[in-house]
């Protein structure tokens, strides 16, 4: 078998993964999960995760792969899609990568800059120092360990504990690591990605209809549960479209049809992000609008 790597990605409800699904019918295929939500234990429903069904029927590999405490990155996950695709070419299966993190996605094409290994005292001292001290103090022990002002002026949380991470470990900065070259996981060439770029008014009624079924289908139930494992909002999962609303619902601070309403328009406003950066990353990609196109293009894929 010559070793190719399939990739299907477009914004979330555009139909990746039924449209994987259905190329299993025709292909020996494995399905590797490229969302960065999807790798989490616990909201196998809130995050669209394929049905068990779905994944007797196809080999799957890195859906609810982490529990809910733990964070993945792009570097964590480009090791275990690594492994995923050798185990799929040992068995003779074209490995399908699907999902919608374009970051993760644009990584395994394009390399990525090799930060070492970050101890994980060092990154829990990280975390503790930001909530002891908060975000102003932290950019300014940044800049005694020596980052530059201009650097680490506009990042988030998640940014600045990772800039310090790396700066207390290794003692070059975050941002000389990414000026090194990439590191290249596979030959760009083996790759063919499949891109679905639907039309946008279907697809916001999509994403309408969609979660509002998740909370009929047990997404409730879901978020309920890990409340009631003390998850707390600094846990990555937390950022689950819908997981936010769905939480004010239970404590009672918005009604079930808000949370619907604000949970949807927060989806369809990551789908709008999602399609603005798909059009602009990832030159060597072909773009269907419909499944069915990519399907026809698909059937005649040499593996």
């Amino acid at each position: 078998m010559t070793q190719k790597i399939l990739i299907i990605s477009g914004p979330t409800a555009s139909g990746k993964s039924a449209l994987a699904l259905e190329l299993a019918d025709s292909q020996d295929i494995a399905i590797i999960n490229a969302d960065s939500l999807q790798i989490y234990q616990g909201l196998p429903i809130l995050s669209s995760q394929p049905s068990n069904e779905e994944q007797k029927k196809v080999k799957h590999f890195l859906y609810s792969a982490l529990t809910p405490f733990e964070t993945s990155s792009v570097g964590m996950w480009l090791k275990l899609v690594k492994s995923a695709v050798e185990d799929s070419w040992q068995q003779n299966k074209l490995p399908v990568i699907v999902g919608g993190s374009g970051m993760y996605i644009s990584k395994l094409v394009e390399g990525i800059c090799e930060i070492p290994f970050i101890d994980e005292e060092v990154r829990r001292q990280a975390r503790e120092l930001f909530e002891e001290i908060g975000a102003q103090n932290f950019k300014a022990e940044l800049l005694n360990l020596g980052e530059e002002k201009e650097r680490i002026l506009n990042l988030d949380k998640q940014r600045l504990i990772r800039a310090y991470e790396v700066l207390k470990q290794t003692e070059k900065s975050f941002f000389w690591w990414q000026n090194q070259p990439n590191k290249m996981l596979f030959a760009e060439e083996i790759f063919t990605h499949i891109n679905l770029n639907p039309n946008r008014e279907r697809l916001y009624k999509t994403c309408n209809s969609r979660f509002e079924l998740m909370m009929k289908n047990g997404a409730i139930a879901e978020v309920e549960n890990l409340l009631d494992q003390g998850i707390t909002e600094d846990a990555a999962i937390t950022k689950t479209l819908g997981f936010i609303e769905i939480t004010d619902f239970l404590e009672k601070r918005i009604s079930e049809e808000e949370a619907i309403n604000i949970a949807s328009q927060k989806t369809r406003n990551y789908a709008k992000r999602q399609l603005t950066w798909f059009r602009n990353q990832l030159p060597n990609k072909l773009v269907f609008g419909e499944i069915s196109e990519a399907l026809n293009y698909l059937k005649d894929y040499e593996i």
